[in-house]
């Protein structure tokens, strides 16, 4: 008996470890989709700021164009002095120079005050993008990471599943069978090590001569409380 319930310790080893692997697996695709969406918001937020540079950039080219437009007027009206015949229509024609020398009086400084909002964001801009660059290589780095240990647990799952297979040929079939029950109703664990007199299973203590027993390794003995099959991790010897 002593080497079926090695071969039960083994197989538990072997089931925690496929646990663990497809857990792992339930996992993964969900950091990577948290990956995926940090990467497309940093992204997204770098594509807005420079769409409102170029919103900006198209402000000041519409401004500068109506600028030139009222430059050419009072080139114009500025010629038609020479012209006039009265005093009149002299003081009108000033009054309308005037007028417009005011309009590109401010649409100039509005043009500057844009000119330095883009020069803002612009420096903002570069900064932020350094940031990105940063930030996206480690999220390219943690995506690899995760991949590397999805293939790693691809081959280690193949590996696992074909010794699990020989191991559970050697094991009789009513011990087999009844630890595959016992992993069912325990969270995936049929067989514990009892340590300091207590079950690692439920860390219920057990009775002092049944301790004894299991500390030999020569019986399938069942923790009292949570029925898991019970062993001892040493050289068999009793203390």
């Amino acid at each position: 008996m002593r080497e079926q319930l090695k071969l039960l310790r083994e197989l538990q080893k072997i089931d925690l470890t496929l646990k663990k692997i497809k857990e792992e697996r339930d996992r993964f695709p969900k950091e990577m989709k948290k990956l995926d969406e940090r990467e497309h918001i940093e992204k997204e937020r770098i594509q807005k700021e420079r769409e409102k540079i170029e919103s900006l950039e198209k402000e000041r080219r519409q401004k500068e164009r109506n600028l030139n437009t009222e430059q050419e007027k009072i080139k114009k009206a500025e010629g038609r002095m020479f012209e006039v015949k009265t005093n009149k229509e002299y003081q009108a024609l000033l009054s309308e120079v005037e007028a417009i020398k005011e309009a590109t009086s401010r649409e100039e400084e509005e043009i500057l005050q844009i000119l330095e909002e883009i020069d803002e964001l612009k420096r903002d801009l570069l900064k932020r993008e350094k940031e990105v660059t940063t930030t996206l290589e480690k999220i390219e780095r943690e995506r690899k990471k995760i991949q590397e240990k999805m293939d790693e647990d691809d081959g280690l799952w193949k590996e696992q599943k074909e010794r699990r297979e020989a191991l559970s040929k050697q094991v009789e079939s009513g011990l087999y069978k009844l630890y595959n029950t016992l992993k069912e109703k325990r969270q995936g664990v049929g067989v514990v090590n009892v340590r300091d007199e207590t079950c690692q299973g439920c860390f219920v203590n057990v009775p002092p001569q049944m301790f004894i027993e299991v500390q030999k390794n020569n019986a399938i003995i069942r923790c009292p409380n949570c029925n898991r099959i019970l062993y001892w991790e040493g050289d068999g010897k009793t203390k």
